[in-house]
């Protein structure tokens, strides 16, 4: 007596393989556009998020899951981690578009609004829960090749800071910057008429000092306090910013700050500076 065929337990992997490929080529292409980005751009400027510390770690890690999710090796802990990832990317993008973010800096040159990557990522999501992949036999093979591409991207991050001292340091320097500041000043909750004050560093990459001979000065925002200033060789120095807080609807207040150099590359440095108006 013949025994009704089983339904084929593979019939769902090409739709596992098209999903978790797509979402690896999206991490590579995200990766890539920030890498350029940070040949084109001089400074970021869009918050903390943005900072060289948090792209570094960001492209690394986008680089390593992207090459993952193509190599098709062990796809349910990618599946897994690639789920967590975008359920993260989408909490960092929905943040920035509640305080008002213009850009998301989620695609290195290409401007995105940051409740436009939120689709994106919630999309990626859904579609990441519809494909869930099974385990595979060969899935600790699959591991241990995974292993050793996390291994030489930690050893790769771990030169960087050796060589260069810290990740903001090695941005700046792959990038060919001479000066680089903070990328935003966050001034804390104030209440209308209140002047608030905030640090912002100011990082000299060269092997020469560098000046900073202005800065913004109005009357809602002053940078010019401690000016002019000399920046010691491979050195930085710390400068004050003042912000009144002007009368208005309570949220999120942003504006951009500048400084003024005598270094031609960058003859401006601008940095965002952020309050909370009750």
């Amino acid at each position: 007596m013949n025994t009704p065929a089983s339904p084929n337990p593979t019939r769902e992997r090409p739709l596992v393989r098209v999903i978790l490929g797509g979402a690896g080529v999206l991490l590579l292409a995200a990766a890539g556009l920030k890498l350029y980005g940070w040949n084109v751009s001089p400074f970021a400027q869009y918050g903390w998020l943005l900072s060289p510390t948090v792209q570094t770690v960001a492209v690394g890690w986008e680089l390593f899951l992207g090459v993952w999710l193509l190599s098709g090796n062990a796809r349910r802990l990618a599946w897994l981690l690639t789920i967590l990832t975008f359920t993260a990317f989408a909490v960092v993008s929905g943040y920035l578009g509640v305080i008002g973010q213009a850009n998301c800096g989620c695609f290195g040159v290409i401007k995105a609004s940051p409740w436009v990557a939120f689709g994106v990522d919630v999309g990626v999501l859904a579609l990441l829960i519809v494909a869930r992949p099974r385990a595979e036999k060969g899935e600790t093979v699959g591991l241990r090749w995974v292993g050793g591409v996390a291994v030489v991207l930690v050893l790769l991050l771990t030169t960087s800071f050796l060589v260069f001292g810290s990740a903001e340091a090695a941005v700046a320097r792959l990038r060919g910057q001479t000066l680089t500041t903070t990328s935003h000043l966050d001034f804390g909750t104030g209440t209308p008429g209140t002047v608030a004050t905030a640090t912002a560093t100011v990082h000299n990459w060269t092997d020469a000092p560098l000046r900073l001979i202005g800065g913004t000065s109005d009357c809602s925002c002053l940078a010019t306090q401690d000016l002019p200033l000399t920046i010691p060789p491979n050195g930085s120095v710390e400068v004050s910013v003042k912000l009144k807080i002007p009368a208005g609807t309570p949220g999120q207040l942003t504006r951009t700050v500048e400084f003024l150099t005598d270094c031609p590359k960058h003859p401006r440095l601008r940095l965002t500076a952020g309050a909370m108006v009750e």
